[in-house]
Formats: structure tokens, sequence, C-alpha cells
């Protein structure tokens, strides 16, 4: 099989998993915006004037970040369950686009589903609200959405890069997991992810330790001081990019090695 990429190969993958999945992915989709729009019904204060707006930001992390992971898991779930791995991995197509087109689903198409998704339901919700309640001062009590995510994201400058790249890195774990765990595979990531997360930061933690010695030593210290500067910020970004980046290298690894 010619492993070079083949972006027509590409597009007919795309299509097969649209093709295999469109049922269960609308039905799915039906739920969420219910689920959502029950969130906004039950977030209203005690006038219904009023949707909370911890509320409506919490439903756009949720589906972003605990649906999303539950996706990623979904579309590469044909490279750990058995019956369907064979089906899969005899596709005429070439390891990478087998992999992108999974890609294409977890960080293309399903961010875009639900921030559009979530922007009309909190668009429609206010509209209604507005009509409902014509007395209330909708200007002093409804913060607009883009306000909404200002209010969230910069209370520091990076604090939407840093959201966006954690994001990246739970899915792009997850779709390691997913490849590498034949049965639980989510379960199995997460305690994984967890495990891992606590190896680093005591490791992280000694590390520090070594190097600079006594923390509280450092305010004292503006060479210390400086290294602790560096040093978190090579942290930060191999989290950002690096990490993502790895995750993906050893589950692109691992699915060449599932290929018969």
């Amino acid at each position: 099989m010619n492993q070079t990429l083949d972006i027509q190969r590409l597009g007919w993958l795309i299509k097969r998993i649209w093709v295999e999945n469109r049922k269960l992915f609308g039905m799915t989709y039906v739920v969420m915006v219910l689920l959502c729009i029950a969130a906004y019904y039950l977030g209203r204060d005690a006038g219904g004037a009023i949707v909370d707006r911890d509320i409506r930001f919490g439903s756009l992390i949720v589906g972003m970040f605990g649906l999303g992971v539950l996706f990623a898991n979904y579309i590469f779930r044909d490279f750990s369950h058995t019956p369907s791995t064979m089906s899969y991995l005899l596709l005429p197509a070439s390891h990478l686009e087998k992999f992108l087109s999974g890609l294409f689903y977890v960080f293309i198409v399903y961010p875009i589903v639900i921030i559009s998704t979530h922007s009309l339901i909190d668009y429609a919700a206010f509209e209604i609200i507005k009509f409902s309640y014509p007395d209330t001062p909708m200007e002093r009590t409804i913060i607009s959405y883009s306000e909404l995510f200002e209010t969230y994201f910069t209370v520091q400058d990076t604090m939407f890069f840093n959201g966006v790249t954690f994001l990246m890195n739970f899915w792009t774990f997850t779709i390691m997991g997913t490849l590498f765990f034949q049965r639980l595979s989510l379960i199995k990531t997460a305690f994984l992810g967890f495990s891992s997360i606590a190896i680093i930061a005591l490791l992280e933690y000694l590390m520090i330790h070594y190097i600079l010695g006594d923390l509280s030593t450092i305010a004292f210290n503006p060479e210390k001081g400086s290294l602790l500067t560096a040093y978190i910020t090579v942290g930060i970004v191999m989290l950002r990019f690096v990490l993502p980046l790895f995750w993906l290298l050893i589950a692109y690894l691992k699915l060449k090695e599932k290929e018969v």
C-alpha cells in the first residue's frame, strides 16, 4: 500500500466516518442541544429574566472538555475494539490518512459544531427573555456573548491561549489512550493521566528544590528568581506545544503498529 498522503483518499475516509456514524451523531447532537437548553432553563433567576453567567459559560466548558473527550474516544474506537479494527485497518489507505481523518473530526468539526451551537442557543435564549420580559433592563442584566468570554478569559492575557492548549492536551492524550487500550480505554486513560500528573508534579517539585534550594529565599535572591522564571517558561512551552505533539506522535506510531 502506498503510504504517501492522497487528498482524495483522505476525503473518502472523512466521508466514510460521517456515513457510518451520521445517525449516532445526529441523536447525540439532539441530546446535547436539549441538555444545554435545560441548563439555561434551570439556570434562570427567580424572576426568569436572567441566566447565571456561570451556567452559560460552564455549559460550553462541559461541551468542549467533557463531551470532547468522549467524542475523541469514540472517533478512534475502531483502532481499539477488535471487531471493527480489522475492517477499518484493512481499508486501502495510508496510516497517515486514517489518522488525519479522525483528527479532522476531533480538532476541526467538533469545536466548530460545539461553539456555533452554543452561540445560537445563547442568542435564542436571550431573545426569548427580551420578548418575555420586556420591562427588564437588558443592557444592565445581560452580558453579551463576547463580553462573557472576556470576563473569563482576559483576567490574564494568556488565559485563553492556556485554555486552548489545555484542551488540546486533553484530546490528544485521549486519542493516545484509545489506541493503546482495547477495553475500558477511557477509564484507563483517565487513570494514566492522573497518575502522570502526580508523578510529573512530584518530579518537578524535587527538581526545583535540587536546582534552586529553599524556595522561600528566591524573593531575596534575584539570580534564583530569574532561574525559576526561566524554568517555568520552559515548562509552559513544553506543556503548550511539545506535549500534545508527543501524544499525537505515539498515537500515530501505535496506529502503524496495529496495521495488518
